[in-house]
């Protein structure tokens, strides 16, 4: 990561009607840098990467893209920028290879340059044997990684991912993750929008936190960990129901693990919190085997976004006094 400015954003305001969907929004990001928006559904970390990309114009503020305005200027700054949009944009009747180079000529790239491009991305993307397919007959995997191969052809400066990996099933998006880390090695600048919290913290430099579009806070992974540290409820379900006395002697031994913070015995289910879920699950399945009693299945449920922002708020105030100039205020 070098420290030149490739994107800036002031005061960045957009409003639909009575509606805000970003209010005020400033951020700058770096060369080589994968910049995190994170935030659950209807934060506004579409609106921010429409405005990146110059698709929108602001109703306040602006967003700079290596000096220039990103709409005023948009045609120079898109042939800067690859975007890969939350849902597939390519064309379903053409193959993945004719789409290609149809975006690749499209941005100006002669034959030789296209085909030559086509090539490296497919090689990459491990799409090189199935150019020939339909883009429509692909399956949700295979279509984010020709958006990617789609966004990369003409070899931009800043590739803008909004929601890579949602819909896609656990292998898929691991290699894609694992993929998107590789770019940010290579130099490219990545803004990458997620409502996944571990995908956001674990591939970015930095995160921006949005909430009711609203900048809540823009900092290095390891900050916001430190401040949202959250448990994770391990919910495991027994093979037959255990009776009050059972249920007594089990919630007894649990309180006596350390890293267990909230223990429920139920019925059929045992739940309880801890910020160490994978120690836990192992202690507590030997205690359960050690008490005879069967685990048919165990989910371990993370965080939900109501239960971020409260636990936000309260280490806001842990660390800057009673609030002061805390974002949330007027959130609304």
């Amino acid at each position: 990561m070098n420290r030149e400015i490739v994107i800036e954003a002031e005061e960045l305001v957009k409003r639909y009607g009575k509606i805000y969907a970003l209010k005020g929004v400033s951020f700058k990001v770096y060369g080589g840098e994968i910049y995190g928006l994170l935030g659950p559904n209807g934060a506004g970390k579409t609106t921010t990467i429409r405005a990146i990309a110059g698709a929108l114009k602001p109703s306040q503020g602006y967003v700079r893209v290596f000096g220039l305005d990103s709409f005023r200027d948009k045609y120079h700054v898109r042939k800067r920028i690859g975007v890969v949009p939350e849902l597939p944009s390519l064309y379903p009747e053409l193959t993945i290879y004719e789409n290609l180079y149809f975006i690749g000529r499209i941005y100006g790239l002669n034959r030789d340059r296209v085909k030559e491009r086509i090539r490296v991305v497919s090689e990459r993307l491990g799409l090189e044997k199935i150019l020939h397919y339909k883009y429509g007959r692909l399956s949700k995997g295979f279509k984010r990684r020709v958006d990617i191969a789609a966004a990369l052809v003409h070899d931009p400066d800043i590739l803008l991912l909004d929601e890579p990996t949602t819909g896609l099933d656990v292998l898929v998006a691991s290699r894609l993750r694992e993929f998107i880390a590789e770019l940010g090695r290579m130099g490219k600048t990545i803004i990458l929008s997620s409502h996944y919290i571990d995908e956001a913290m674990n591939l970015s430099d930095r995160v921006l936190l949005l909430y009711n579009g609203v900048k809540i806070l823009e900092d290095q992974p390891e900050y916001l960990r430190r401040i949202l540290q959250l448990d994770k409820r391990v919910r495991i379900y027994l093979s037959r129901r255990l009776d009050a006395g059972e249920a007594n002697m089990v919630r007894k031994r649990l309180e006596g693990i350390d890293g267990i913070d909230k223990i429920d015995v139920r019925d059929r289910i045992v739940e309880l919190h801890t910020k160490k879920p994978v120690e836990i699950v192992r202690r507590v399945e030997d205690l359960l085997v050690e008490l005879g009693i069967g685990i048919k299945d165990i989910d371990v449920i993370p965080p939900s976004w109501e239960d971020i922002f409260r636990k936000f708020v309260e280490g806001y105030e842990g660390i800057g006094g009673k609030c002061g100039p805390c974002p949330l205020a007027g959130a609304g």
